[in-house]
């Protein structure tokens, strides 16, 4: 298949990482596609982030594309300002830490190029606590999974790297401003009957710094976001945030 790709990078305070994640991926679009983008939103950064994106962007000005905004809203809010400037046939997403290799995306890929008729692609990470994450990730994933099965039926392993056909997200309701926007597009596209398969990838430890995702407030806003998806999906209620 001749792939025509958009890759959404989120960043929050990420100035030590965010250019090397980004050539990396612009390596790995060069070298598998000729029609693709690369989206880096820094949502809300005050390290100089986004100084940094812009010289990976004055490198290669024909492939990148920088979304900047004030104040930080989340990973939810970052992936859709991304989606929004998106103009390829397919998007995927990465976080700009270098968890998540860009060569993984190859995985996502293969599942369409060995089933045309597949438009979206799920991820799962099965070894993610022996290559990175630690235990309190370990429960809070857990945990997390078990809450989304409750609440709204789907008991699927998503691990928040999904391919998607642009066009099928196109005027899809997406609520989420917190990090479970990963887990309430692909709840939406499934329920949707998008026809969807399943990929595995590796992750690896971040490059630098700390993860700003499992912090009390931040847990508490995904729950909250989860319940008000449930309840929607479940009554037809849908709960302004």
């Amino acid at each position: 298949m001749a792939w025509s790709l958009s890759v959404v990078m989120f960043a929050y305070n990420e100035a030590q990482n965010v250019g090397p994640c980004m050539r990396e991926a612009l390596d790995f679009l060069a070298a598998n596609t000729a029609d693709y983008e690369l989206i880096l939103v820094d949502d809300g950064s005050s390290d100089g982030t986004a100084e940094a994106a812009r010289l990976v962007q004055a490198e290669a000005p024909e492939h990148v594309k920088v979304v900047t905004y004030s104040p930080n809203r989340g990973i939810g809010g970052a992936l859709k300002a991304g989606f929004e400037v998106a103009d390829k046939r397919w998007v995927t997403l990465l976080p700009a830490d270098g968890q998540v290799p860009p060569a993984g995306i190859a995985n996502l890929m293969a599942v369409v190029d060995n089933d045309p008729s597949i438009d979206f692609v799920t991820c799962h990470f099965p070894h993610r606590f022996k290559e990175a994450d630690n235990i309190k990730r370990k429960i809070l994933s857990r945990g997390l999974r078990v809450v989304m099965w409750l609440a709204t039926g789907v008991s699927r392993k998503l691990d928040g790297c999904y391919l998607v056909k642009r066009s099928d997200i196109q005027g899809l309701p997406m609520r989420s401003d917190t990090f479970f926007l990963n887990f309430e597009l692909p709840i939406r596209v499934i329920r949707k009957g998008i026809k969807d398969g399943s990929a595995t990838m590796h992750i690896r430890p971040r490059m630098a710094g700390q993860s700003k995702v499992a912090n009390g407030k931040k847990i508490w806003s995904v729950l909250s976001d989860l319940g008000k998806l449930g309840l929607e999906l479940r009554a037809g209620v849908v709960l302004d945030k």
